[in-house]
């Protein structure tokens, strides 16, 4: 029954992702730059994260931060801190997101990826229950790739 929900949902409603590694594109299928189009402020922070390039790309994320702090920016902050090996930056940039929004699901992963790296397992386990409340109807990816991280810090 979820399954047949889900599949009639997704069928009428179009769904866009803006994680790292998500669909983050403009919308317009080109790359150019055109008076009539104006470039996203992401591209570029997003083109550095696609090269694993993070200390990069959370510079080019802190000059977007000064106008739009939004929850989807302090969890790139916090993603490109993270991989990037600040860990106590990372940590502070997932609280804000999720002090914006308490059920970013991607913010929710991100900061149970990082307790997983600083040894909070029990921490990363509440992040899954939290994600796993919210997404109690729809199958997260995130909610997936947290388990799997989880049971891998386990397993070694």
């Amino acid at each position: 029954m979820r399954t047949l929900f889900v599949l009639i949902l997704c069928m009428s409603f179009g769904h866009t992702a803006f994680a790292a590694g998500g669909d983050y594109s403009s919308g317009s299928g080109s790359s150019s730059n055109t008076m009539d189009q104006p470039q996203n402020p992401f591209d570029k922070a997003y083109a550095l994260i696609d090269s694993k390039k993070f200390a990069e790309a959370h510079q080019e994320l802190k000059k977007i931060v000064a106008f739009d702090k939004s929850d989807n920016t302090y969890n790139l902050l916090g993603f490109t801190a993270r991989k990037s090996g600040d860990l106590v930056s990372a940590g502070k940039y997932y609280e804000k997101a999720l002090s914006i929004n308490s059920r970013h699901v991607g913010a929710l992963q991100y900061q149970g990826e990082l307790f997983i790296t600083l040894g909070e397992l029990d921490n990363a386990k509440q992040n899954l229950e939290k994600i796993g409340k919210i997404c109690w109807l729809f199958a997260c990816e995130e909610e997936t790739l947290l388990k799997t991280a989880i049971d891998e810090a386990l397993d070694s």
